[in-house]
């Protein structure tokens, strides 16, 4: 299990987080795999067996710290039919991971200066943790940084200000800037306590 985690998870969203990275890890090896970009190797079949006995190993102590029950010990109900409610004091695994994971992103969409654009979609629109934008057609995985729009690689900061302006007025850029502002402090002072 340390070799697949870099550190042993201690509150309930350090076990969320361990286990969604090594399940999309394990998702990304099999897609190369089945897409052909690699060939499964013993190395990678172990990666992959070890990956799968640290999540059950994961899963198990959030029933002991947490109260979360394990899926193979959740009720089996059939298709259509609703799970009866959890013992007091406890929350079947995958209704914690959906809580979690809705925590979770939120928890990034507010500390992104997506989160006042007028362009974004908003959270409700993202699919895992990638964000719509209305202004580039797509979406967008992964920030240069927080505080800095992923539009700047294509328009001058004066361009991107008169566009959110243009879509939602000056108290829209008003608030941009101040996020803006609020998000780079926060990762100066972040950097600055990592030194």
């Amino acid at each position: 299990m340390a070799d697949i985690l870099e550190k042993e998870p201690q509150i309930e969203m350090e076990y969320w987080e361990a286990i969604a990275s090594i399940e999309e890890r394990t998702q990304s090896i099999n897609n190369d795999i089945h897409r052909g970009l690699y060939e499964s190797s013993p190395e990678i079949i172990q990666f992959l067996i070890d990956a799968q006995e640290t999540i059950e190993c994961l899963v198990s102590k959030l029933f002991d710290k947490f109260g979360v029950i394990p899926p193979k010990d959740c009720p089996k109900v059939e298709v259509g039919q609703e799970m009866p409610p959890a013992p007091e004091g406890k929350i079947y695994y995958w209704d914690w991971y959906e809580a979690k994971e809705a925590e979770a992103k939120k928890q990034f969409y507010d500390g992104i200066i997506c989160s006042v654009c007028p362009f974004s979609e908003g959270i409700d629109s993202m699919v895992g943790f990638n964000i719509p934008c209305g202004l580039w057609k797509g979406a967008l995985y992964r920030l240069e940084a927080p505080h800095i729009c992923a539009m700047l690689r294509d328009l001058s900061e004066k361009k991107l200000h008169w566009e959110i302006r243009q879509e939602a007025g000056r108290q829209a850029l008003k608030l941009f800037k101040e996020k803006q502002a609020a998000l780079q402090q926060a990762a100066l002072e972040k950097t600055a306590t990592e030194k």
